[in-house]
């Protein structure tokens, strides 16, 4: 069965900026992120609820819906907020398609998020054949190609369709491609099961628990919050990471979180007022550090230099990390080329905001050396103040070998990517702290 082994599909030009120094390491990279990550993690607002009975409440809807066969959760002992729901047995995981079904073509950001466990949405179902019935069980591809048309009613056909898995018709051809008025909503396809083994649970975060990637959780432990301090989260859109801050924080202190997007603060406030440490504001973070003198340290930006004790940067950048990247929609060189520009104008920004002493966390979701090891050795050039401590909790790998970074300061950093221990997103976290006066 066909299966990518880059997301790239061939574009060697693009292939050849992820890893310049450490290219040996390259093919076996790529088709990692071709694959999908096994494990799913939740992460419970201990302010809530307690975390035994959250554990009980996924338990319980894993046996409705699965019986004996539900596949384990389990915690993680230096994470305490954190609910893991393993894959299910190899055994049990399909591996063909049914020749009897009918076929569903979705593109491939749908199909990737079916193998992590999602359903379909109305607005992800490419093409219907014309006479497939409600509650009726379809398999699901995705196209590669991308060149499957919208409504198409007959079986596409096409060497680079991938097979994803199983679901039940919820909606018929009529709602999801006749109505022109309004666009369709709601889950048309219920998946039934999938080729990675994930459980297709859909998302079941609510206020007491969020779906997230585990990097992500361990990102802010790394930055490790403390009750009554005040911090910066530079890029904080969707807010995941600054409710675990004020969350670590028991609620106590100040957490500023900044993005220069008006829509994105605006669907990120109601997770965030249920908070009463932190305080949302649409602005330019590459800009935050104010012009004037002033030692005050004002509520709203930009602020005066040194106004924070941590600072989380979880910077932009390419996005190379989130697997299974099945084709990547980023196709030129220069694309990838532009985001260290951006990355090293916001970490500037950082250094004169934090206070002597401070600690700045500075994370990527992606697995590009320009844009993780390479900011980090560029960072200590040019701010001789920073130094690097150990990134912990650790749970992915140290970080890759440059000519100037020092083999100490890479095994400081932390890496995810074929971690033996870990099966997760690509992400990476480097931690630094501001050298007193």
């Amino acid at each position: 069965m066909f299966y990518p082994k880059s997301p790239f599909l061939g574009n060697s030009l693009l292939e050849a900026e992820i890893l310049k120094v450490n290219s040996a390491a390259l093919s076996q990279l790529l088709e990692w992120l071709c694959q999908t990550p096994r494990v799913t993690t939740y992460r419970v607002n201990r302010l809530r609820t307690n975390v035994d009975t959250h554990k009980k409440q996924l338990e319980e809807h894993l046996a409705q819906r699965y019986g004996q066969q539900a596949p384990r959760i389990y915690g993680l002992a230096d994470l305490p907020e954190v609910l893991c729901i393993a894959p299910f047995e190899a055994e049990l995981v399909l591996r063909e398609p049914d020749p009897t079904l009918n076929e569903i073509i979705v593109d491939t950001s749908c199909g990737a998020a079916l193998l992590r466990g999602a359903h379909i949405y109305a607005p992800g179902v490419l093409a219907m054949e014309s006479n497939t019935q409600l509650q009726e069980c379809v398999n699901v591809y995705a196209d590669l190609a991308g060149k499957c048309k919208r409504g198409t009613t007959t079986r596409y056909e096409s060497s680079e369709k991938v097979f994803v898995g199983v679901g039940k018709v919820l909606m018929q051809r009529y709602q999801l491609y006749n109505n022109k008025d309004e666009a369709p909503t709601g889950i048309a396809v219920e998946m039934q099961s999938n080729v990675s083994g994930v459980p297709s649970l859909g998302d079941l975060s609510s206020a007491d628990a969020l779906l997230q990637n585990l990097p992500s959780i361990v990102c802010v432990r790394v930055l490790d919050p403390q009750p009554g301090e005040r911090i910066l989260d530079m890029c904080a859109a969707p807010g995941n990471k600054t409710t675990h801050i004020a969350e670590l924080m028991g609620d106590q202190g100040c957490v500023v979180a900044l993005d220069n997007s008006a829509s994105r603060v605006r669907g990120m406030l109601t997770k965030l007022n249920s908070y009463r440490s932190i305080q949302a504001h649409v602005y330019d973070s590459t800009k935050a550090v104010a012009v004037s003198c002033d030692a005050s340290c004002p509520a709203a930006p930009p602020f005066s230099s040194g106004s924070f004790d941590r600072i989380l940067l979880d910077a932009p950048c390419s996005g190379l990390g989130n697997r299974p990247q099945l084709l990547c929609s980023i196709k030129q060189a220069k694309v990838l080329q532009s985001y260290p520009n951006i990355q090293r104008r916001l970490l500037g920004q950082a250094v004169q905001l934090l206070r002597p002493g401070g600690i700045l966390v500075y994370s990527t979701c992606t697995v590009t050396e320009a844009e993780c090891e390479g900011i980090v050795a560029w960072a200590l050039r040019k701010y001789p103040e920073l130094r690097l401590v150990d990134a912990t909790p650790r749970y992915g790998g140290a970080g890759l070998p440059l000519p100037d970074l020092e083999a100490k300061q890479s095994s400081l950093l932390q890496r995810f990517g074929r971690c033996k221990d870990i099966d997760t997103v690509g992400f990476f976290i480097a931690k630094f702290q501001k050298e007193l006066k």
